[in-house]
């Protein structure tokens, strides 16, 4: 008997495989889906997981606004849950390259089992400190090789040599680091904000005595499977966060007090050498005038000196002169004399006689007195020619004297002037030296309490990113998959039954020859378990293998996760079979109990069809009248059979209903982005000011940003991280922003909800939707907002669209209203002329060379790094809309099989009338058509449903997607289930040619 039993058993699936296969298929399709989908978050997680964990990835980063020191270092690590604590440097630079400017994260390289060790790719590690390790993504992006020179500048007004001892590079390798394992990145405050790439590079290159920044890890089982098993992981760090801040609070304290001595150290050491500097320069000035003076005596001496000898000299010229000039007067009358005697002589001559010897001795006399007169001429003569001749020489010694004594005055008036250049810039020198001591000092006094910041794992923006969209794919696995296995259950479901139902006969026969219920279940439960038990062990290894690496490869082109784990997960695999096999299984039984419930007389009889009565289109004679046959049968056809009808529609439904929720995530991810970035951040760039500003101040950086050829306009606001006050008592940041006029706001950020536009008023503040839906709150209520440690109560005026990030909108008045603080300004919206990737970098380098600004970011390259974050989980909805068309192919082929295996006789009776095979395929595909195509109007509010359950599951505390469906996505569902419906009609054409016409003539006895 049990031989029989079984043979017929084999009988059955032999005689009939494509009903036996299609529950296979449709077992194996829903099973894969459900198990590879559902498995595909906890393969993404572990794969991370596995990669951070070889690569020591922190568990904490701490940063202090006074930087981080060596004992900082040792008192961390004495916390007893810390494994590891060590201190990094980094700082933010730009390269050019192309005539641009390219910012990178420029790290110190850790150890090679130190804390966020990199994972080479190429090359090797850098040995020197003129060598480099950059990204690997970032190389090929930019087209260097290894062996190229990279030449580091600072992107902003300080110079990069004050932080490094080297600015060129030489790149040696390539390397990923598990701090950047996203392309979204910190945005940086140098160049245009956006960070291509990192650098490693030795510690020894960086100049600075502090860390700027510490790396915590806890080596617990927590750490090792942090995204497998986040919410563990955040419940066992909070303490060691806690103990992190906790520490912080006293090593703050002693930093600051650290910075202070050291500073009022080096300032008194400047003051004392200003001291000494200037007490020198006074003696040696005080020397230098001193000898000047002794040199000005010396001169004064000199010139008294030479009037002196000025005014002997012309006493004995002039008493010289008055000899020649007497004794030429006594020649004069020597000469007046000698003629008188000479005239006297003659005379006498004349009258005496020239023998007279009176005479000659006269005249002897007279010659005597001419002789000597000669003589005292020749003597007068050489007298003048000496007085000449000494009158030359002492002219030309005093002149000489007196150009010695002017040259000396000269040199003396030239040292003065030199002497007073020199004094003047050494006084302005030690003056400069003391207004810069005065300024240090006053920046020594500024100096605040540092602030001790502890991030966490969800503070890397790669790590957060990547746990996002493994916790969406989580989100999309337990919704998704579940419907699409339901669907696929549900058909296997109804073959079942049809298959027991078709086998009435055989099941009387059964229990006509003495079969117990029990082995007539058995029978149908075998051969259902049998179906469902190969269907699920081909989806689990399917799934498996196709869904978690496909996906994963997906988001592979966004992180560079290098391990790729896709572990066999029992608990699914078992999840999935047992279902796949109790829904087969309960309805073998239950409807092979519901046939057993009648007699074996009556259950080997073909059970009769339903009796033909009017369906509700025959009441509306308008359009009944205007059916020609066929049509009038088709529509009988299609309503007599209620459960193939709701079955085939609800199967259809859910299919179309799927594949428009996969069109419907695509839509809201992309949708939310880019309504955010083009509808409600109106504004072109923003940024932050180097200090908080007052009016004042704040206009003066207006004036000078307005001098910008392409800025448009600018608008100032205060704008500040807050937290507002959940009801589970939890705490949610968002940015408070108020603007510098209420009026022009909107011109930078559109405030609107269903299309009307909001505006800020002096009575409340604004919210986004989000963080409205996290508060549970609405407008005309109130919220608690701590704000720089204080809180208020601040009233809800209205509630405005947005879908990234959490922000308040406060007016100026209500600001000052609440804080009883006058509004300082700390950042900008700008709108420009030009947003050409040119123009923003002029703009940008023309706002950084006026000053005030610390950092400027265009909404441009903010858009791309968001599109980045959507892309991940983007390129992945076409693996769920494909998974969704396939769904309905298979499930338009297994009902349409079923039609037409339980039509047969009716077939061959078609047949045997005379129909041709197109006329009877015609026949059977109008059903399969209509169906099709009221299924796929059923699946429209399905699809609506099931989007928005998945929207808000797939949601983040940070992001709100945008949940509408474009109508060519419903139309695009729709045909695409049409198409699969016409695809399979072509592929069952051949069925018709094998029914056999002699089926029609055989007895229903």
């Amino acid at each position: 008997m049990k031989k029989t039993f079984f043979k017929n058993l084999f009988r059955d699936i032999k005689k009939s495989p494509s009903r036996f296969l299609s529950i296979v298929v449709i077992i194996a399709v829903g099973v894969a889906f459900y198990a590879g989908i559902r498995a595909t978050s906890p393969s993404m997680k572990i794969s991370a997981d596995i990669y951070f964990n070889k690569n020591n990835f922190m568990d904490f980063k701490l940063i202090s606004t006074l930087g981080l020191t060596k004992d900082d270092v040792n008192e961390i690590q004495k916390i007893s849950e810390v494994t590891k604590a060590e201190g990094s440097y980094s700082i933010d630079a730009v390269i050019e390259k192309d005539k641009r400017q390219l910012v990178l994260n420029i790290n110190s390289l850790p150890g090679e089992k130190d804390i966020n060790n990199i994972r080479m790719i190429k090359g090797r590690r850098p040995e020197s400190v003129n060598e480099a390790v950059v990204e690997e993504k970032f190389l090929e992006e930019r087209k260097l090789s290894i062996g190229d020179t990279i030449v580091l500048k600072s992107g902003k007004d300080s110079n990069i040599e004050d932080s490094l001892k080297n600015t060129e590079f030489k790149i040696v390798g390539t390397a990923e680091s598990p701090l950047y394992v996203s392309e979204q990145r910190q945005p940086s405050s140098v160049g245009n904000g956006i960070v291509k790439g990192f650098t490693y590079i030795l510690p020894e290159v960086f100049k600075s005595e502090v860390y700027t920044e510490v790396y915590v890890r806890t080596d617990s089982p927590q750490s090792k499977n942090s995204l497998l098993y986040n919410e563990d992981y955040i419940s066992y760090t909070a303490n060691i966060e806690k103990s992190l801040k906790d520490i912080g609070v006293s090593r703050n304290d002693i930093r600051y007090a650290e910075v202070l001595k050291a500073g009022n150290d080096k300032l008194n050491e400047a003051q004392a050498k200003l001291d000494s500097s200037k007490k020198e320069a006074e003696e040696k000035f005080a020397d230098a005038h001193s000898q000047l003076n002794a040199e000005k005596d010396k001169i004064t001496k000199g010139f008294e000196e030479l009037r002196k000898n000025e005014l002997l000299f012309k006493e004995q010229m002039e008493a010289s002169q008055k000899q020649i000039d007497d004794g030429k007067k006594q020649i004069t009358y020597g000469e007046n004399e000698i003629n008188a005697k000479k005239k006297e002589l003659e005379n006498a001559k004349l009258q005496l006689g020239e023998d007279n010897p009176q005479l000659k001795e006269s005249e002897a006399q007279l010659n005597k007195a001419i002789a000597e007169l000669e003589a005292s001429k020749k003597k007068i003569v050489e007298s003048e020619v000496q007085l000449n001749k000494g009158r030359q020489e002492g002219l030309a010694k005093l002149s000489s004297s007196r150009k010695k004594l002017e040259d000396g005055q000269k040199e003396i008036n030239a040292n003065v002037e030199k002497l007073k250049s020199e004094e003047e810039k050494a006084n302005a020198k030690i003056k400069d030296g003391e207004i810069e001591i005065q300024k240090n000092r006053d920046k020594l006094n500024d100096i605040k309490k540092p602030d001790w910041y502890v991030l966490g794992r969800s503070q890397n923006a790669g790590y957060e990113t990547y746990r996002q969209d493994s916790d969406r794919m989580d989100s999309i696995g337990k919704a998704f998959p579940l419907i699409f296995f339901l669907v696929a259950s549900l058909v296997s479901l109804t073959t079942m039954t049809r298959m027991v139902q078709e086998k009435r006969i055989e099941v009387g026969t059964f229990k006509a020859l003495g079969y117990s219920r029990t082995a007539i279940v058995s029978h149908y439960l075998i051969y259902a378990l049998s179906a469902s038990i190969i269907g699920s062990l081909i989806g689990i290894l399917v799934g498996f293998r196709l869904f978690p690496s496909l996906i994963i490869n997906a988001y592979a082109a966004r992180y560079a996760i290098a391990d790729k784990v896709v572990p066999f997960n029992t608990r699914l695999a078992l999840q999935a079979a047992i279902i796949a096999v109790l829904f087969t299984a309960a309805a073998a039984v239950a409807s092979t109990l519901e046939e057993l419930r009648e007699v074996p007389a009556s259950l080997m009889r073909p059970k009769p069809p339903k009796s033909g009565k009017k369906i509700l289109l025959e009441r509306v004679g308008f359009i009944w009248r205007r059916f020609n046959f066929t049509n009038k049968v088709t529509a009988r056809n299609i309503f007599r059979y209620k459960q193939r009808l709701f079955m085939t529609v609800i199967g259809i439904a859910a299919c179309t209903g799927l594949m428009i929720t996969g069109f419907g995530l695509k839509e809201g991810i992309v949708g939310a982005v880019e309504k955010q970035f083009s509808n409600i951040y109106k504004y072109d760039m923003q940024g932050n000011l180097s200090k908080n500003v007052n009016e004042t101040d704040k206009n003066a950086i207006k004036a000078n940003a307005a001098k910008a050829s392409n800025v448009k306009s600018v608008l100032f606001t205060y704008s500040k991280n807050a937290t507002v006050k959940l009801e589970d008592n939890k705490s949610q940041d968002a940015y408070v922003v108020v603007p510098e006029s209420k009026d022009e706001f909107n011109s930078y950020i559109n405030l609107t909800m269903k299309g009307k536009e909001l505006k800020l008023d002096d009575d409340g503040i604004i919210i986004t939707k989000k963080l409205s839906k996290l508060l549970n709150k609405k407008a005309g209520e109130s919220i608690e907002i701590t704000l720089e440690d204080k809180t208020f109560e601040a009233k809800i005026s209205a509630v405005t669209e947005h879908y990234v990030q959490h922000y308040i909108y406060v007016s100026p008045a209500y600001y000052e209203k609440l804080t009883g603080n006058k509004i300082t300004f700390n950042s900008f919206y700008g709108l420009l002329n030009n947003l050409s990737e040119e123009a923003e970098n002029d703009t940008l380098n023309t706002l950084k060379d006026f000053g005030g600004f610390n950092s400027v970011e265009f909404k441009n390259n903010v858009h791309i790094n968001f599109n980045k974050i959507t892309s991940a989980i983007n390129s992945v909805i076409p693996v769920l809309i494909v998974s969704a068309g396939v769904l309905a192919f298979v499930v338009i082929f297994n009902l349409t099989n079923i039609n037409i295996e339980e039509r047969k006789r009716e077939l061959a009776t078609i047949k045997l009338l005379g129909f041709y095979n197109h006329e009877l395929a015609a026949y059977i595909y109008r059903e399969n058509m209509i169906l099709t195509f009221l299924g796929s109007l059923a699946g429209i509010p399905m699809g609506i449903v099931l989007n928005k359950f998945i929207m808000a599951t797939a949601e983040t505390n940070d992001i709100m997607f945008l949940q509408k469906i474009s109508l060519i996505s419903y139309l695009l569902s729709i045909l695409l289930t049409l198409l699969f419906s016409v695809i399979v009609n072509l592929a069952m054409y051949n069925r018709f040619d094998r029914i056999d016409m002699i089926e029609s003539l055989k007895s229903a006895e």
